[in-house]
């Protein structure tokens, strides 16, 4: 009766399977089934999108182009092919037999005219998936091409059903195997439970023989008995193996734990014995001294180290005296002179004996940008002392000179109050550009917003800059058009940086010379700044550079003019806040071109926002 039972319960089983595999195959076939249409609908609209109009609506069915591309695809779910005006009326129509296109509404914005919609067969009320696309007449939209293929043929699962039985007849066939073979193996199990009755005697365990034949679930319970048994006695026996795979293992796990956490290290970490042969180094190692780490590992110092000073260096950490104490050094690798590397080297002492060393870890860190970061620090503080010690030197003079006004001239009065004026707000100007860089970079600086007309703001900063480039007979030519309409922005912080720009450009030009400021509306609300001179230029190479913070060109030509390496860097930070860019062009000898571009909204409209 168990038997029976079990082989209703297989047989069942394989019609549940049969079930789902049915109904997997149907789902199957329904994807591909819209995959394909999908793909036709779309290439034949394309490609009918870009055909001359008049071959679309041409009655001659031999010459049609929806025909024609209809019989090539060869879709057997293709309902209809219709060309329709702009109000719907169809001016050309293929169906297959009894399809009838139904009335659609088409869109009317240009990125609505290419698409898919679902529409109702007016006969049969079958689903339909129609796929449309714009036909064009000398570039103006003439109709519509509408392409129908039928959602869900009928009989979709007809073509499977061959394979469909392949697919199910072994799936019966192995639940009637598997219930055969489950009888046959069911049969041995009385003549294992009887040895392992006489195999529990041996160890103690009271037999208890199955009554009315075999009972599986009692054998399995007794299996179950007869098997705690020997694994208690298996492990009893094999207490002080796992012991030591235990401790083992936890060894291992320490070691791992270790390892994890100096690959994890953003330096370069090489540990060494008291010997000084590498035994372990994380990844960064690699690429700081250009070697591998199978070459490291293991070996002496002079095959793996290349530079001469980090050999010295690690040749003395034999010494016990040296390398019980923490050392370092910085060198520059010979094949890279612009990169600084620190080597450290901390002594691996016993945590409980300090006088047992186990070897020494050398941490290698790329201090480049330190060192850079110093370096410009330093230059920057020159700049600075020199901007400021040049105009204090002539605010003493002159003001010395008035001390004793009683004897000057008045134009010579004059010319001082001016000059001192002049060097005042040179000094301001740098202190000023200092601040707002530190309100930028810790982010307390917030824009101020309002509306700016920028036809006069041009203008100011042109009237402004009159004066210095007269000290050099320059000209500066102002194009703005003058319908543009007012912006929001912060015309202090904006006003900096246009001045930079323009002060930066008739610093760099030549005598005689003349600087042009052109601003351009560009599509998309956008605004475009061009600050042109034809200066001395600046090089390809830092051109890259020039936006960073106190750089400064090494040139003759550069080094000859006043400045601190902060205007443009300025500069590039405002715009940036303004949500806008700024870049440069120029050829040495040539000119300069600065070009910033931003988006402005018009007042008006963002007031309507509001």
């Amino acid at each position: 009766m168990k038997n029976d039972k079990l082989g209703l319960l297989l047989i069942t089983a394989s019609l549940v399977v049969i079930v789902i595999i049915i109904g997997l195959l149907y789902q199957n076939q329904a994807k591909l089934h819209e995959k394909k249409i999908r793909i036709d609908g779309v290439a034949i609209t394309r490609a009918l999108s870009n055909t001359d109009f008049q071959e679309l609506v041409t009655e001659i069915h031999s010459n049609n182009m929806i025909a024609t591309m209809v019989e090539v695809q060869a879709n057997t779910d293709f309902a209809y092919g219709v060309v329709v005006d702009l109000s719907g009326q169809k001016l050309y129509e293929t169906a297959s037999a009894g399809s009838i296109a139904p009335i659609a509404t088409m869109p009317s914005e240009p990125f609505e005219w290419f698409g898919e919609q679902h529409v109702i067969s007016p006969g049969d009320a079958r689903g339909i998936r129609e796929f449309f696309a714009p036909a064009m007449l000398n570039g103006n939209l003439a109709g519509f091409i509408r392409v129908g293929y039928y959602n869900k043929p009928i009989g979709i699962l007809s073509s499977a059903v061959s394979d469909l039985a392949l697919m199910a007849l072994p799936v019966f066939l192995l639940a009637v195997l598997s219930y055969l073979l489950i009888r046959r193996e069911v049969k041995p199990l009385g003549i294992l439970s009887d040895k392992i009755e006489k195999a529990s005697l041996s160890y103690g365990l009271e037999p208890a023989s199955p009554a009315g034949g075999i009972n599986p679930g009692e054998f399995v319970q007794r299996f179950d008995q007869f098997m705690q048994l020997v694994q208690s006695r298996v492990e009893q026996k094999g207490q002080e193996s796992f012991s030591a795979q235990t401790s083992n293992h936890l060894l291992v796990y320490k070691q791992e734990k270790a390892e994890s956490a100096l690959n994890s290290f953003p330096d370069a970490v090489l540990m060494m014995d008291s010997a000084c042969i590498p035994f372990f180094s994380n990844h960064k190692i690699e690429p700081l001294l250009g070697v591998g780490r199978d070459s490291i590992l293991g070996q002496s110092s002079d095959e793996w180290c290349q530079n001469k000073e980090v050999l010295a260096f690690v040749l003395k950490l034999k010494d016990p005296n040296t390398s019980m104490r923490f050392s370092s050094i910085e060198y520059v690798p010979e094949d890279n002179p612009e990169k600084h590397i620190s080597v450290s080297a901390f002594p691996l002492i016993s945590p409980r004996d300090k006088d047992t060393l186990f070897g020494t870890m050398l941490i290698f860190k790329d201090v480049s940008q330190e060192h850079a970061a110093q370096q410009a620090a330093a230059e920057f503080v020159s700049h600075v002392s020199h901007e400021l010690k040049t105009p204090l030197n002539s605010l003493s003079a002159y003001s010395e000179l008035l001390l004793d006004f009683t004897s000057m001239q008045e134009k010579d009065i004059i010319e001082s109050i001016n000059v001192i004026h002049d060097e005042a707000e040179r000094m301001a100007g740098l202190i000023n550009n200092l601040l707002n860089i530190s309100m930028i970079e810790s982010g307390n600086l917030k824009l101020a917003r309002k509306r700016v007309k920028l036809n006069d703001m041009m203008q100011d900063v042109l009237n402004t800059m009159s004066n210095l480039a007269q000290t050099k007979d320059l000209k500066i030519n102002l194009n703005i058009p003058p319908e543009l309409n007012p912006l929001r922005l912060d015309k202090e912080l904006f006003r900096i940086a246009v001045d930079n720009l323009v002060s930066n450009a008739i610093k760099y030009s030549e005598n005689g010379s003349s600087v042009t400021i052109e601003v351009t509306p560009l599509e998309n609300e956008q605004i475009q700044i061009i600050v042109r001179d034809q200066g001395i230029g600046i090089s390809e190479e830092d051109c890259k550079k020039v936006f960073l913070k106190y750089y400064r060109a090494s040139n003759k030509e550069t080094a000859s003019r006043s400045g601190h390496g902060l205007g443009l860097y300025l500069a590039k930070q405002i715009i940036e806040l303004h949500h806008g860019s700024i870049s440069v062009e120029s050829e040495i000898g040539k000119g300069t071109e600065f070009t910033i571009i931003f988006k402005a909204a018009p007042v008006q409209l963002e007031e309507s926002q509001a």
